[in-house]
C-alpha cells in the first residue's frame, strides 16, 4: 500500500513552568529609591520546547542586586505532590559589581543588566551568564561606522573609489546630454 512516510523531529518539553521574583526598584522624579516591589514574572511556560534561553533585562538597577528562580503554577499537580517540592526557591542568584562596571563606563549611557537564563535539555534550570548594556553617543557622524563597512563589504568599493564613481558617472552624464543634443537639433531642424 502506499502511503506517505513523514518525519517530524519530536522536542521535549518542560515539565513544570519557571518563574524569576525580584525586588523592582519604585524611583521619585529625583531618580531617588523611595520603596522597592516584588514583581513574580513567569519566564517559562509548562511544556515549552527545551532546550530555551531567555533574557531578562533589568534597567532601574545601578547597585548589586538579587534575583530567585522559583517554580511558577503548580495548581495542576496533587497536593501531595505540591508538598514534595517544598517552598524554597530553586536558586538565589546575587549580581555583584555592577556599581564597578557602571563606574569604569561612566562616559556611556547605562542601559541596564541583562541576565541570560537557561534551561537545558534534561530540564535543569541555570544562568548562562550575566552582562552589563551601555549605550555609546557619538559625537562625529562624519566618521563611517559599521553601516558603511558593511555596505562597503558588499559592495567592494571605499568611500574614495564611491567618490570617483560619482565624478564618473556624472561627467558620462553630461556626456549623454550633450550626444542627446547633438541627435535632437537635425530632428528639430526637420
Amino acid at each position: 500500500s502506499s502511503g506517505i512516510n513523514a518525519e517530524w523531529p519530536l522536542r521535549p518539553g518542560n515539565q513544570f513552568p519557571f518563574f524569576v521574583s525580584f525586588n523592582k526598584l519604585v524611583l521619585n522624579e529625583e531618580g531617588e529609591v523611595t520603596e522597592t516591589k516584588l514583581v513574580n514574572k513567569e519566564l517559562y511556560y509548562r511544556n515549552n520546547g527545551l532546550p530555551q534561553k531567555k533574557a531578562m533585562t533589568y534597567t532601574k538597577f545601578s547597585d548589586d542586586f538579587h534575583f530567585n528562580v522559583s517554580y511558577g503554577n503548580l495548581d495542576y499537580l496533587s497536593e501531595k505532590q505540591t508538598n514534595e517540592f517544598g517552598s524554597l526557591p530553586l536558586m538565589m542568584v546575587n549580581v555583584k559589581g555592577v556599581k564597578d562596571v557602571f563606574n569604569q563606563h561612566h562616559d556611556k549611557t547605562a542601559k541596564g543588566i541583562k541576565a541570560h537564563i537557561l534551561v537545558d535539555e534534561s530540564g535543569l534550570i541555570s544562568v548562562d551568564s550575566v552582562e552589563a548594556l551601555f549605550e555609546t553617543i557619538v559625537a562625529n557622524k562624519t566618521e563611517p561606522g559599521w553601516m558603511d563597512s558593511v555596505s562597503n563589504f558588499f559592495g567592494g568599493n571605499s568611500d574614495e573609489e564611491g567618490e570617483k564613481k560619482e565624478g564618473e558617472a556624472g561627467e558620462e552624464k553630461k556626456e549623454d546630454e550633450k550626444k542627446d543634443e547633438g541627435d535632437k537639433k537635425p530632428e528639430e531642424e526637420k
